[in-house]
């Protein structure tokens, strides 16, 4: 069996994660798996067990190796490989749905709670962030060199939100405006938990989230400053800097691991399937490591006066929370210590 190696350490060094979190990738896809568990077998005519595909899987999904030289090292026949893997993604996509969703209120809490306690940042919900993944020679479309990915990761570099477009004219702002995310935030239907009260007067900031300057301004998405800074303004920037760091990292970590996606010879219909079924298997190993975040197997086009209240209110947002930082900052210590920065 591919799978059983007496060794803990030389399993991890080959599939990446923990024997742990590989037999729960294995409890994920066992029901969706029956019905074909005798269709695909070694070279040598034996049967592969679950353990033996979900194995052959994680390792094509890291691997950017030749086809020849994976199939001569599992023993197991090219096509059977991409077969394998192909029903994998598609399991992890109907089984592990739960990693990958929205935070519900009491999540949230724990998320904001951590950004307070790390970066300073109160009721920071997330980081978003936009990359490009470039796509391999088995890419068929030649009108598209690569994909757009826009996703919203939490301090412990978990993806909370994603999505995705073939990029062809694509930017980072067309991408964030055509997002559900985008859609849920600008109707109020998300980010919409508990308010931070920034000043005596009872002056109040939304739940928001963090983005670089290539993003608009708004009340739930928070920019840096750009012009002549004030003592707010300049820390304000630099705990956003400093929080902004786990998307940095978690796209990083993904990129890294997940080393075919760029190659694989998908279609339209199934490249967001294959992207998605990565980011959850990342964010699965991410809640390995701590079970008390475990979940249960079993389970546009806009008018302008209205941009303009919209920018209004963002600026607003801003220089509250801004203030507010320094405000705090000042009242904790009187000065900036190194601890101070140790923990930021």
């Amino acid at each position: 069996s591919l799978s059983s190696f007496e060794d803990a350490q030389r399993f991890e060094s080959v599939f990446k994660i923990t024997k742990k979190t590989f037999s729960y990738i294995c409890s994920l896809v066992y029901v969706p798996s029956l019905k074909d568990m005798n269709s695909y077998t070694f070279v040598d005519g034996r049967a592969l067990c679950l353990e033996d595909r979900v194995a052959i899987a994680l390792r094509r999904l890291y691997s950017t190796e030749p086809p020849e030289t994976l199939e001569s090292s599992v023993g197991v026949n090219e096509s059977i490989i991409f077969l394998v893997t192909e029903s994998f993604v598609d399991a992890i996509c109907e089984q592990a749905s739960h990693h990958l969703r929205w935070p519900d209120s009491s999540e949230m809490d724990k998320i904001k709670s951590m950004f307070d306690k790390i970066h300073n940042m109160q009721n920071c919900c997330g980081v978003i962030y936009t990359t490009h993944i470039p796509l391999g020679p088995n890419w068929s479309h030649e009108k598209y060199d690569s994909i757009l990915m826009q996703v919203v990761v939490d301090p412990k570099m978990r993806f909370l939100n994603i999505w995705s477009e073939l990029a062809d004219s694509m930017t980072q702002l067309s991408i964030l405006h055509e997002s559900g995310l985008f859609e849920e935030c600008e109707k109020g239907a998300c980010l919409n938990g508990s308010k931070l009260k920034t000043a005596l007067d009872g002056s109040e900031v939304r739940e928001y989230i963090i983005g670089d300057a290539g993003y608009p301004l708004l009340p739930w998405l928070l920019t840096p400053y750009q012009e002549v800074l004030s003592d707010s303004m300049t820390e304000f920037n630099r705990r956003h800097s400093a929080a902004t760091t786990c998307a940095l990292k978690a796209l990083a970590r993904f990129k890294d691991t997940w080393r075919y996606l760029p190659w694989w010879p998908v279609d339209l219909k199934t490249l967001p399937k294959m992207i998605c079924a990565c980011l959850m298997l990342h964010n699965i190993v991410i809640d390995m490591e701590d079970d008390a975040a475990m979940p249960s197997v079993k389970e546009g086009n806009y008018c302008e006066e209205v941009r303009q209240l919209e920018n209004e209110d963002a600026v607003r947002v801003r220089d509250m929370l801004s203030q507010h930082f320094l405000t705090s900052r000042s009242s904790e210590s009187g000065v900036y210590t190194e601890e101070d920065h140790e923990v930021a």
